[in-house]
């Protein structure tokens, strides 16, 4: 089977996530992989085709996405389809694909799936990782039933028509797409989770090292959030909590990454005093690796969204064995999944009381710490590995 994948979250050469995890495991498995994605960074430069680890790889200049003012990124988004498909008119022009795969976001995409699908009488998967407008109006970038939301709502609509098969990250995804889109029918809506490809791990002889070299007390409980640091996060809770634990010693907070938020955490962090964290921009990756296997509990927040979300840096956690600490509104199942399975706990969002116990559970009780790291990779395994997310696409096939 000759499978396109479109998206704009594409690894630079050398690195992974979850999406090249699993159209590595559609490589593996026998198909012919092709790939349209945009450079990272949305750096300038001329469409380039490569092929790595066996799949053919086409990356072309979106424009200004992430990071991007709202009005820049909305006039990249709608150009980006037509950039994408004169790429795979030119450098896929003799494939005839079988199966196309695209997450959201963006929708926008929708004009360029829709021909594609005619042109090749391709199955189109959807994997749903985001659904707009809705965290737009979640984040009040515009209002419901405003002009942009009209705009969006209408590519919405029509690429979930397009898709054969919806992939939604968690039950709740479900229950929520088929609640304001009555037309989809249940039977081609479905959980197809985030999944990787879990690594073996060495553990490093000077575990303590790594601490050392930032910056870390060796003798605390380390609490982990990093990747992207924005509005969704609620992160003035994070720096109350961190703030109301000043005078707690066994706990310790390592707080990294980019996005809109991260100079609001330096300025929070430098104007309460706060030595109980460790705030980083970047680090190298075996760093960070390092850092992820000698800290005790990953956290997840989420806030304001209105919308279910199922972040992936829930997996590195259950990659690494880590228990997990979820901060989450109402909206989203991930807290009770976590909690539900031995892997951690979770409290609701601005619960600053019920957070900051747990946090203290979690410093005071090593052996559970340890019984729902075990739970975790045992979860992973079980529920969120690229050999599962291959399978629930491919039984449409069998």
């Amino acid at each position: 089977m000759k499978v396109l994948f479109v998206t704009i979250a594409w690894p630079s050469t050398g690195e992974r996530n979850l999406y090249s995890d699993l159209m590595e495991e559609f490589s593996i498995r026998g198909h012919d992989v092709f790939v349209a994605a945009t450079f990272k960074d949305e750096e300038k430069a001329d469409p380039s085709l490569s092929v790595e680890n066996g799949i053919s790889v086409l990356r072309i200049s979106s424009g200004k996405i992430r990071k991007a003012a709202h009005l820049q990124k909305a006039l990249s988004l709608l150009s980006l389809g037509r950039k994408l498909q004169k790429g795979i008119d030119t450098f896929f022009k003799d494939v005839r694909f079988d199966l196309i795969i695209c997450p959201t976001p963006p929708i926008t995409l929708s004009g360029m799936i829709k021909r594609l699908k005619k042109e090749h009488n391709a199955y189109f998967y959807l994997l749903l990782k985001d659904i707009w407008p809705q965290g737009s109006v979640d984040h009040k970038v515009f209002s419901k039933y405003s002009l942009p939301w009209l705009f969006f709502r209408f590519h919405e609509i029509r690429i979930y028509r397009l898709a054969e098969s919806i992939g939604c990250m968690s039950p709740m995804g479900v229950e929520y797409l088929l609640s304001k889109n009555p037309f989809l029918s249940r039977d081609n809506v479905e959980v197809c989770p985030n999944c990787i490809r879990p690594a073996n791990f060495i553990e490093s002889s000077r575990p303590d090292a790594i601490r050392i070299k930032y910056n870390i007390p060796e003798d605390v409980c380390v609490f982990i959030f990093s990747g992207n640091l924005g509005i969704g996060h609620g992160l003035d809770f994070l720096v109350k909590a961190i703030h109301s634990l000043s005078d707690y010693p066994k706990a310790f907070f390592v707080i990294g990454g980019s996005g809109t938020h991260f100079r609001f955490l330096t300025d929070k962090v430098s104007e309460l005093s706060l030595e109980n964290v460790f705030l980083y921009r970047w680090m190298p990756a075996e760093d960070f690796r390092q850092i992820l296997a000698t800290s005790d509990v990953g956290l997840i927040l989420l806030y304001r969204y209105s919308v279910p979300q199922f972040p992936s840096r829930l997996l590195s956690y259950l990659e690494y064995s880590k228990p997990v600490l979820c901060a989450v509104n109402k909206a989203t199942d991930i807290g009770t999944i976590v909690e539900d399975t031995g892997c951690g706990k979770f409290v609701i969002h601005g619960d600053l009381e019920g957070f900051t116990e747990t946090v203290r559970f979690f410093c005071e009780n090593k052996t559970e710490r340890e019984v729902m790291g075990v739970n975790a990779r045992n979860l992973l395994m079980e529920n969120y590995t690229v050999s599962h997310g291959y399978e629930i696409i491919m039984n449409h096939f069998i």
